[in-house]
């Protein structure tokens, strides 16, 4: 007879981008030797979404646990503070700086150092998108995928994104577990995300062509923000500064937590996203004249759920809190959760029978964590957008005619707030406060 206390607990990662090749790392650099490990993605093959990622400083611990702090670095471009300045002017206006500096990042790049570092006897399955999934009181937790197949494992990890089937699933279950309808409606609601009234246009151009087209523009010296009434337009280098990350923020602010119409994201004519930004200062142009076929993405997120973890299955990444991108802080958030559910499965209390005990102390640290980031990363793109303090009541009209510095100095000092946690805070003092949640509730 098997013994599920000595056993090998079988994990089950879905989804194979940054998030769920982190945690598989996670798990080899923690130790958590009692596991085997399965990787399933839904693609042909491990694939990028998306163009920039930015590191602040509280990332590079994570880095330095997983080894990929050496192989990372030289990749990174800037390294500098973001310029904030106020741009829906004929003339943009500086006025501040983020107060520690953000490295920037080309996803494809970090993806490239992840797959390096996946351990060769974890196996990896391609063109597997799960359907849902089943976990009965006896017997494995049971996937079932799109192409027909099934697989079994004692332990499901949904790092599947922000339309995660491990999450929908997993509030389907609980809903049905409840007879109160207030309770259910609530329940149902954590099985799609909400739309957050907010459109990014985006688009990498080449910082050459910006250099001839525009020389001296502010964007060829770092990272920079334009900031108006209910928009912003960013930019930072990418791709160790060959090119420059944009980004033309568009809030629509009475219409967040409404549900967003497929499809998320497409392609537009330059011509929209240039009306978008009528009257902005010449320097905003600039970049757009550059930008042929802008993609636009409706910004869709996962707020307050009430768990993260349910019986044999939790969530991580985007899957779990998929956030605004205002702080450039959603993966990196994907990554910490991974970093202490590996912590916890390396316990040598972990368990096939002690997963449930394990589960909760993930959910009870890193929840509380990752939605007050989530919260923060909101309040920052609606103070980017006069939306917060002094220039919340202030019409288009009115913030195009300008504003007193004393006011954009408080905006600068508000951010710099919501953004202190990036460099005052670790990871690791997470790790330890789910390890003593864990190994309190298996004291015997």
């Amino acid at each position: 007879m098997t013994n599920p206390d000595t056993e090998k607990i079988r994990v089950a990662i879905v989804g194979g981008g940054i998030v769920g090749l982190a945690f598989a790392i996670s798990l080899s650099k923690a130790g958590a030797h009692a596991v085997e490990v399965d990787i399933y993605e839904s693609a042909s093959a491990f694939g990028q979404v998306g163009a920039g990622m930015g590191f602040w400083p509280r990332i590079w611990e994570s880095m330095r646990t997983l080894g990929l702090e050496e192989e990372l670095r030289p990749l990174a471009s800037s390294g500098m503070p973001f310029r904030y300045t106020k741009g829906d002017q004929p003339q943009y206006v500086p006025f501040g700086q983020s107060p520690s500096a953000l490295q920037s990042y080309h996803r494809a790049d970090i993806l490239a150092v992840l797959l390096r570092h996946i351990p060769p006897h974890y196996r990896t399955h391609f063109g597997r998108r799960l359907v849902s999934y089943s976990d009965p009181a006896e017997g494995p937790v049971e996937l079932s995928f799109k192409d027909g197949t099934t697989a079994t494992c004692d332990l499901l990890i949904g790092a599947d994104g922000i339309k995660s089937a491990v999450r929908a699933t997993m509030y389907a279950d609980l809903a049905t577990q409840t007879q109160d309808p207030a309770q259910k409606e609530a329940l149902l609601k954590g099985v799609r995300p909400t739309w957050t009234g907010q459109y990014v246009y985006r688009g990498v151009i080449k910082t050459e062509d910006l250099r001839k087209a525009a020389p001296g523009h502010p964007a060829l010296d770092g990272p920079i923000y334009f900031l108006g009434k209910d928009k912003y337009f960013v930019c930072y280098p990418v791709s160790h500064g060959a090119g420059i990350n944009c980004g033309g923020l568009v809030s629509h602010p009475e219409r967040d937590g409404t549900l967003h119409a497929e499809p998320w994201v497409e392609t537009v004519p330059q011509a929209e996203l240039r009306a978008q930004y009528t009257g902005w200062a010449p320097e905003v142009h600039s970049v757009i004249d550059l930008i042929t076929a802008p993609s636009k993405w409706a910004i869709n997120s996962v707020v307050d759920l009430p768990t993260y973890a349910h019986g044999r299955t939790a969530l991580i990444g985007d899957a779990a809190h998929a956030m605004t991108p205002h702080q450039a802080s959603g993966a990196a958030q994907g990554v910490e959760d991974g970093l202490v559910l590996a912590a916890l499965l390396a316990s040598p209390h972990a368990s096939r029978t002690t997963l449930p005990r394990l589960l909760h102390a993930y959910d009870a640290v890193r929840r509380p964590f990752a939605q007050d980031v989530l919260r923060r990363s909101y309040d920052t793109g609606a103070a980017y957008c006069f939306q917060r303090g002094a220039l919340a009541g202030l019409s288009t009209a009115d913030s195009a005619a300008g504003v007193a510095g004393a006011v954009l100095q408080e905006l600068n000092d508000l951010v710099g707030v919501l953004l202190e946690w990036t460099w005052t805070t670790s990871a690791a003092s997470e790790v330890r406060a789910a390890l003593e949640v864990f190994e309190k509730g298996v004291e015997v």
